[in-house]
């Protein structure tokens, strides 16, 4: 259990209890990671009442991606001639040519859909709380103290920047790759949905540590010992990226599905550090 770094003059974190409700008898892993990306989505659908707040983090990133993406494919040509200044001519020439335009565009939306999503938390940071202490409280989690709207939003701003810090490097030199060798993208493409949806595994996991008011170095610390269950979330994330309708409510359901993650996660190690 990790302590919350409540600031001063809030109220104090409840004694920490671990949350009624089956413990797992081996640290939860991969396959429990892929478990709760679908039991988030469940979780939704059988919660009517959530789906107002669930609106506000899709209708954000869909606005970003949009735009991101209409900014993106008319940069796309400019980076194709950046990278070929001097094209040559004939069939092959022009048969590159194509090939490059295609993957620069496909650079260019899956950076977009990555910076829109890690954007979109922190500006829905309130209604992605709400449901996380909903997601919770049905789980027999405890009740943690409110936290204010800007201390909210920084801290999943916090998380967002911590994702973009390792994902978009990688991005952008498997997009060069694919950019200079064409072949390539038949790996490169995969690799780059793969990285997208492992940094917004550890983004949504590190929602309901946030919450918590726990310090950013712990939350990364958390997710580091249990770097198998979010690699099965993040696998879970990148396989329904490939389904256009479970992409667009990939935020709130995605959280939801953290939420009962790390609650089990937290309830395992509570259990294990209990006194006998």
């Amino acid at each position: 259990m990790i302590a919350p770094d409540a600031p001063p003059g809030s109220p104090a974190a409840p004694a920490y209890r671990p949350p009624a409700g089956p413990v797992p008898l081996e640290r939860p892993g991969f396959g429990a990671g892929l478990k709760a990306v679908l039991g988030g989505y469940g979780y939704l659908f059988r919660t009517p009442d959530l789906w107002p707040l669930a609106l506000v983090p899709t209708g954000i990133a869909l606005v970003l991606t949009v735009a991101l993406a209409t900014a993106g494919v008319k940069l796309a040509p400019s980076l194709v001639e950046l990278i070929v200044k001097e094209p040559g001519t004939g069939g092959l020439w022009t048969a590159l040519m194509a090939v490059l335009r295609v993957l620069s565009l496909a650079v260019v939306l899956v950076a977009a859909l990555a910076i829109s999503f890690g954007l979109a938390k922190p500006l829905s940071g309130p209604a992605l709380e709400r449901m996380v202490r909903r997601a919770e409280a049905d789980l027999g989690a405890p009740a943690w103290p409110d936290v204010g709207f800007l201390a909210d939003m920084w801290r999943a701003l916090q998380s967002s920047l911590v994702a973009l810090a390792f994902t978009l490097p990688i991005l952008i030199v498997l997009g060069v790759v694919g950019l200079l060798f064409a072949p390539a993208s038949v790996v490169v493409v995969p690799l780059q949905l793969a990285v997208t949806a492992l940094a917004a595994a550890w983004d949504l996991c590190d929602c309901p540590l946030s919450i918590r008011g726990v310090p950013v170095a712990a939350r990364i610390d958390f997710v580091r010992r249990n770097l198998a269950a979010v690699m099965g979330f993040g696998s879970g994330l990148a396989l329904l990226s490939f389904l256009p309708c479970a992409l667009l409510i990939v935020l709130p359901a995605g959280v939801l599905g953290a939420a009962r993650l790390v609650v089990t996660l937290e309830r395992w190690e509570a259990t294990r550090r209990a006194p006998r």
